[in-house]
Parts: C-alpha cells; structure tokens; sequence
C-alpha cells in the first residue's frame, strides 16, 4: 500500500467521522428544540439554542453552521410548523456562524481549547440579534407587521435561556477536557 492510498484512507475515516458528528449535533438541536422545554411566564422556550451554540463552538465551522441549520428545522417540521422551516434553517446558520467565525481565528493561533472562553461569550450577543431579528422578520413576513411587533419583547427570552444553558454545559465538557483531550480521540 503506498502512501497516498494511506493517507486518502485516513482522510476519509476523518471526514466520516466528521460528517457523523455532525448529523449526531443536528439530532441533538433536533431533539432538544422539539422535547426539552424550559417554562417562562409567556409560556415556554425550549433548549435547542444551547446546542446551536455547542455545536458550532466543537464542530469544524461549516459542519457547525450545517448541523445547526438542519436541526432547528427539522424540529419545525416534526413540531407542526413547516411554515419555519426555511427560516429557521437561515437563522440557525446565522447563528452558528459567528461562533464558527470565532474558532476559525482562535484555531490560527491554536488557541480553540475550551468551549466556553470570552470569545465565546461574547459571541452569544450577535447571536441573540440575529435570533430576535431573524425571527421577527419571520413573524412580519408569515403573519403580520402587527404579530411580528407583539411578539418582539420575548424574543430575547428564547436565546437568554439558550445562552444560560450554553455556558452550564459548556463549562461542564471543559471540565472534562472534552475540545482538548476527548473530542480528538473520537475524531481520529
């Protein structure tokens, strides 16, 4: 076996591997979105954006960007609202990818150890922007001017408690060294 038969080998084990992180992080946004719900006055928020952010702060920027996108939107399907499907999936990449943006200058220094750092916090503020925005245009575009300001004020609600819950099981896998130590073995 020569060389460059090894090394394309190696090269796609990698981006199997890859790929099927990315399809488990887009179960995970999936699932989260549509089941775990968190309860607020006005009702509830669900956790899905904790795993946007956690994915796009493991993954490689555009599986990150992808594996956010794809799950947010199939929990609207799978949740009843196919009418946000396309929305979601454009705010979801949004989302991700100033995070995704983030980890590629920190990876240039060798600097993208841990998930939760001040970049990372940081991040969270463009990222809830483009939640109220996005969603906002969304409700202006389906529904109505009128519906899209009405429901303005809790849209911070739902990246707030996306965000709180980021940081919480953030701090909890760099504890266990996971950027660092565990997600290398499992890329390998």
């Amino acid at each position: 076996m020569n060389s460059t038969n090894l090394t394309t080998k190696t090269t796609s084990y990698s981006n199997v591997k890859t790929i099927t992180f990315t399809a488990m992080f887009a179960a995970l946004v999936t699932v989260s979105t549509a089941f775990i719900k968190v309860p607020t006055a006005l009702g509830y928020c669900h956790a899905g954006d904790s795993m946007v952010y956690l994915a796009a702060c493991t993954l490689p920027g555009p599986y990150g960007i992808i594996a956010s996108a794809i799950g947010g939107s199939l929990a609207d399907l799978i949740s009843g609202y196919p009418q946000w499907i396309i929305p979601t999936f454009i705010i979801k990449a949004l989302n991700a990818l100033p995070f995704a943006i983030l980890r590629y200058f920190l990876s240039r220094k060798n600097k993208d150890k841990k998930i939760i750092n001040i970049g990372s916090i940081l991040m969270l503020i463009p990222t809830t922007f483009v939640t109220v925005f996005g969603y906002f245009i969304g409700n202006w575009v389906l529904y109505d001017w009128g519906g899209a300001v009405a429901e303005l004020a809790t849209w911070y609600i739902q990246p707030g408690i996306g965000a709180v819950l980021f940081i919480a099981i953030g701090l909890g896998l760099d504890a266990l060294k996971f950027k660092s130590n565990v997600l290398p073995r499992l890329m390998r």
